[in-house]
Parts: C-alpha cells; sequence; structure tokens
C-alpha cells in the first residue's frame, strides 16, 4: 500500500472554517479570506499606479492617439497569454479612438518578442504586450526609427538598459506587490489606468474584457492566491463577452459543467488548449483567423464549410473555433507519437533512474517530434515519471552547437523552483520563461553532469511514488467520521480551485463489509461504492472493479476530491476516486508531516465556511 501522508495543518478536525483553514495553508492572510471564499470586491485590485512607468506610458500613449489618424502596431506574442494580451488591447484602442489605425502581424512558429522588421515606418506606437522586456537591441531599433515603444510585460528582466523604450512590468515595480500577474494582466491594469485618468468623464470600459483577461492568466498557470489575480477569474468567467470564446465554450459544453459560468478548471483544461493547441499546430492562416476573432468584437465576414456533405455558412468565430479544434486534434496526435517516441528512448536508456530526467534526442529523432510540442511531451513525462523532466534537442544558440529544449516539473515538495535548480547547477548556458515551465539551452558535454548533480543534491524521497498527499483524513476508527456537511463546503467552491488553489483531497477508511459497491457503464468498467452518504466514483477502471471483488473482508483506504453530482434536478455529494487499497488488517495511521504554519491569527475575522456566508 502506498503511504498517506496527511498535512495536519491544513484542515483542522474541530474548526468549521473549512474553507478559510484550507486557504490559510496556501498563504493566503486571514483578512483575505472573505475575498477568496465570498465575493472579490473591486478594491482587491491592484494599483496600476503603482507599476512604474505606468503614467509615463499612459501619457505617452494618449499623446498620440488623442490626435487621431495615429498608425499603431501591436505584436502578439504566441501562446494564449500572448494572444489575449493583444486581443484586450486591440479591442480598448478601438472602442476608444476609433480613428486610429491598428496593424498587428504574428510571429512565424514560437519565435519570442520584438521582430523590428515587422514595424512599418508611419507606425508612430508600437506596442509589446507579454514580452520584449529582453530585447534590448531591438527596442534600440525601434526607438532610433523614431517609433514611441511601450512594453507591457510581466517576465523577469536580466541586466535592465535604458533604451528610450516605455517599460511595464510588475517584476522590476518595487511598489507593486503582485508579481504574479501575467502579460494579459498587466495590459488590463493599463486600460484601468486609461479609463480612470483619460476617460472618467465617460463609462468605465476596462473591465469588458476580464473575460480575456482571466483566460490568459490562467492559461499561463499564474497563482491565483493573489486578491488582484482573483478578482479578475472570478467576474471574467462569470461574465463571457468575446463572440470567439463562447464559440469554444458551446463545442465544448459536454465537458464544461456550466458553460454560463466556467470554472478555472474549465479554462485550463477545455478552453486555453484549444486556443494553445492553434498556436503550436495550426498553418499561419489558421493562427491569424483565431487571432482575429479573438480581437474582433464586430464582423460580419461569412465562411463557406462543408461538414458530412452539407454545405454551410459559419462566422469568422465559428469558423476559427472549428479551426482551432481541428489543429488541436492534429496536435495531440503528434504530441502522443512524440511521447512514446521519447518515453521508449528512456526507458531504454535508463534515464528515468536519475531525479531529474534528461532526455536528449538526436537530430534523426527530432525530426519526427514538432519542437513547438516540447513543454507539452516534457509535461506529460512528469506525469509518468514523477520526476522533474527536460527534453532536449540538438540546437544552436548565440552561434554555439548546444541542447536546447523545454524543463518541467511538478508539485514536489523538495523541489518548488526547478529553474533556480538549474541556475544554481552552474552546468546551464541559458534558462528562461517560468520557475517550473521554461526553455533551456546547455552544453551536450553537461549533460551526464546534470544527470550526477541532481542524483546528489535532490532527495529521491521528493518524488517517491508511494506518497499520496491528502489534506483531511476520515477514518471511523479514530473518531473522524465522514463529515457531509465539510465535504459538500469543499465540493460545492469547485469556481476557487485552479492553479495555486488545488482542488483539496480527502482519505477515507472504513471497513469493507459495511461499504455497497456496484459496477456501472455500457462496458461493466465504472463502479460506485457508497459509504456513509457518499457515493465514490471511478470510471473505465476495471482493476479498481477486480480489487472489489478478490475481497470479501477487510479495510478500504480511498483517496479523491468531492465534486457536486447533478442528476434529474437532485444535488449530492460523490468522491472521484483518485486511489483506492483493499487490505485484509487494518490500516496503520496516517504519516504526519508537518506542514508549513499557518498565515497570521486563525480566529481573525471569525469563522468563514461557505456554508456560513452564501
Amino acid at each position: 500500500m502506498k503511504r498517506i501522508r496527511l498535512k495536519v495543518n491544513s484542515i483542522k478536525p474541530g474548526s468549521r472554517d473549512y474553507l478559510g483553514d484550507y486557504l490559510r495553508t496556501l498563504g493566503i492572510a486571514p483578512s483575505d479570506v472573505f475575498s477568496f471564499v465570498v465575493r472579490p470586491r473591486d478594491t482587491d485590485v491592484d494599483d496600476p499606479t503603482k507599476l512604474n512607468n505606468m503614467e509615463r506610458a499612459a501619457a505617452a500613449a494618449y499623446n498620440i492617439l488623442s490626435k487621431g489618424n495615429a498608425h499603431v502596431y501591436v505584436q502578439p506574442d504566441p501562446d494564449t497569454d500572448g494572444f489575449t494580451s493583444s486581443a484586450v488591447l486591440i479591442q480598448y484602442l478601438k472602442r476608444r479612438f476609433p480613428d486610429v489605425s491598428i496593424r498587428w502581424k504574428l510571429h512565424e512558429g514560437k519565435d519570442h518578442g520584438i521582430n523590428p522588421d515587422f514595424v512599418n515606418p508611419e507606425d508612430t506606437l508600437v506596442f509589446i504586450p507579454d514580452a520584449g522586456s529582453n530585447d534590448y537591441q531591438q527596442q534600440l531599433q525601434l526607438v532610433e526609427g523614431g517609433h514611441t515603444v511601450i512594453i507591457l510585460d510581466h517576465h523577469e528582466v536580466e541586466n535592465y538598459q535604458d533604451t528610450g523604450a516605455i517599460l511595464v512590468n510588475n517584476q522590476v515595480s518595487d511598489k507593486f506587490d503582485n508579481k504574479y500577474l501575467s502579460g494579459v494582466g498587466i495590459v488590463y491594469r493599463f486600460i484601468k489606468y486609461m479609463d480612470s485618468k483619460y476617460f472618467a468623464d465617460k463609462p468605465a470600459i476596462a473591465n469588458d474584457y476580464l473575460d480575456l483577461t482571466a483566460t490568459g492568466i490562467i492559461a499561463d498557470a499564474r497563482n491565483r492566491t493573489t486578491l488582484g489575480n482573483n478578482f479578475i477569474a472570478y467576474y471574467g468567467l462569470s461574465h463571457i463577452r468575446n463572440q470567439f470564446l463562447k464559440e469554444i465554450i458551446i463545442k465544448q459544453a459536454r465537458g464544461i459543467k456550466d458553460p454560463a459560468n466556467l470554472s478555472k478548471i474549465d479554462v485550463a483544461f477545455y478552453v486555453a488548449p484549444i486556443i494553445n493547441g492553434v498556436i503550436r499546430s495550426g498553418t499561419q492562416e489558421d493562427k491569424e483567423r483565431v487571432f482575429k476573432a479573438l480581437s474582433t468584437a464586430e464582423s460580419d465576414q461569412m465562411f463557406e464549410s462543408e461538414y458530412h456533405g452539407v454545405k454551410r455558412e459559419e462566422n469568422l468565430w465559428q469558423y476559427a473555433a472549428r479551426l482551432a479544434f481541428n489543429a488541436k486534434s492534429r496536435q495531440d496526435a503528434a504530441k502522443k507519437k512524440g511521447f512514446e517516441l521519447i518515453t521508449e528512448l528512456i526507458d531504454k536508456n535508463g534515464w528515468d533512474k536519475h531525479n531529474l530526467v534528461i532526455a536528449t534526442i538526436d537530430d534523426k529523432r527530432a525530426e519526427k517530434i514538432n519542437p513547438n510540442f516540447t513543454g507539452l511531451i516534457a509535461r506529460e513525462l512528469v506525469k509518468k515519471y514523477n520526476k522533474p523532466c527536460l527534453l532536449l534537442r540538438p540546437t544552436e544558440f548565440n552561434g554555439e552547437e548546444l541542447y536546447g529544449g523545454g524543463g518541467r516539473n511538478g508539485n514536489f515538495y523538495g523541489l518548488p523552483n526547478l529553474r533556480d535548480f538549474l541556475e544554481q547547477s552552474k552546468l546551464i548556458t541559458y534558462v528562461a520563461g517560468h520557475t517550473n515551465a521554461f526553455g533551456v539551452f546547455m552544453p551536450l558535454e553537461n549533460v551526464a553532469r546534470l544527470r550526477k548533480y541532481s542524483d546528489e543534491h535532490l532527495n529521491q524521497s521528493v518524488f517517491d511514488d508511494d506518497i499520496i498527499d491528502v489534506d483531511y483524513w476520515f477514518d471511523e476508527s479514530n473518531k473522524h467520521p465522514v463529515d457531509l456537511n465539510r465535504l459538500h463546503t469543499f465540493a460545492a467552491a469547485i469556481n476557487l480551485y485552479g492553479n495555486s488553489i488545488p482542488q483539496p483531497k480527502f482519505a477515507f477508511t472504513f471497513p469493507y463489509s459495511i461499504a455497497n459497491y456496484r459496477v456501472m457503464g455500457k462496458s461493466q468498467d465504472s463502479v460506485k461504492i457508497s459509504y456513509a452518504g457518499v457515493d465514490f466514483v471511478a470510471f473505465k477502471d476495471p482493476s479498481l472493479i477486480f480489487q472489489l471483488w478478490q475481497h470479501k473482508g477487510g479495510v478500504i483506504t480511498l483517496v479523491g476530491r468531492p465534486q457536486i453530482n447533478s442528476w434529474q434536478g437532485h444535488e449530492s455529494v460523490q468522491v472521484r476516486i483518485d486511489y483506492i487499497d483493499i487490505a485484509d488488517a487494518p490500516k496503520d495511521a496516517p504519516v504526519a508531516v508537518e506542514n508549513e504554519p499557518l498565515v497570521g491569527d486563525d480566529n481573525a475575522n471569525g469563522p468563514l465556511s461557505w456554508n456560513d456566508l452564501i
């Protein structure tokens, strides 16, 4: 059996402040719990004036735009955050300055940042959202060419140089506390400031783009334990205005439980992957259609298509959504082939025996794997091997023959930041991106050294797949019976969960003799176990059914996540099974592992359970 590690400070046995306890273990202060559990407030939004150069950027932009007939260039960056950043900016500028000419051009492939060749001489104002902070030569070239350059970015800045470009970036703004905004979040703060500074006598419109802003932030896996990010996600996902997003949601209705009120999980699993899919594997025309659909509020353009021999007409948003879904299907097929090829190599060479899985592919194999899929495949490798992974191929970087590729990391307690770990090794040439999702370059001869370094400096127990973390343990024998109210509280809070606020896991231990189970599904490969008023369900898991059939006694231990099940107007709590173990002997007590101490005073605001407040 797997050992179950109990986070003893997560949810306290005697507390009624269930969600409060849980949120505080994630670093959310007691005074902020109300905003997370009940409703964010407009006052939770970060003050845009605390961003360095915000006032300067807005003044420079308004000075050019307000004169009319200005020419503006916007550079979309090739990911969901980049696309939404530029889409928000373009739509806002079109509404506030209808006489202004706005151009954009997409990069080929996965190129990022500033490309001066895309900018025309007459483009007096150049916006670079979600990129460009470190492109000093390109900045200087544009500024010296007479362009006003405004960078609205969130990436870390290396060796800052004043090129004359106006940089608005939360990472270099000491007074701005929220370092977890993505590029579209910075754009939102920019248009929010424009509304208050230059259009105070008119209705504010910045919040009309919170749906796109929320999509970009969630897609970029930004931390949502800040009040500002939580506000964006809450209101953005409950007020979907963008027509293209609506089309994706409609087509994904089977997966999304409530299309009228998206959860963060819905966006992460069903919406953002569709946009990223077309960016990674769509044709240039596909990507252009999708970006136009994201950045256009009105369109009379119609497209003719054929489906199963029947001709039909589609508007821009319908057409672009279909292109995106088709591209995502191609991506999934290509990713699967690439993943199989890489895992075969890893298993053959024993690379998974090291604490850091480094998979290297030669030129011949590299031709079979789209470089745009490197990060996707690396992420799947993390899931398979339960270890951080690098996927590398031969490449050239600054005239040097190196290995280049992507790095990904999971939620490992002993390794919260893979990027920093690599930099500390002094064995890599360059790494850029987020803490656990980034691009990396390193000398070929350093691969073996890095494997050795990781084995010496990472504790194997960090990646021990015999450990399951749970937030609370229901065990009759230890006087912790199943609490339906507690389970309902966490199940009903589905809109709260997402990146950095994971859906909590619960463990349940009870005698086999008092559980009822029945096999379900057309293929008889799903099962429902009923105990203490709760249904525990697992879908398409014949091995679980065999386990239940094998045993006639003993003790069952289940681990899963509670959710609300709606059927014919009736709601009930059910738990999706992540893990099950049936033993003939009673289970040992859970392994108690001290968690980070709670933030602040537990009773600062009194009890704040979901049931108390809504």
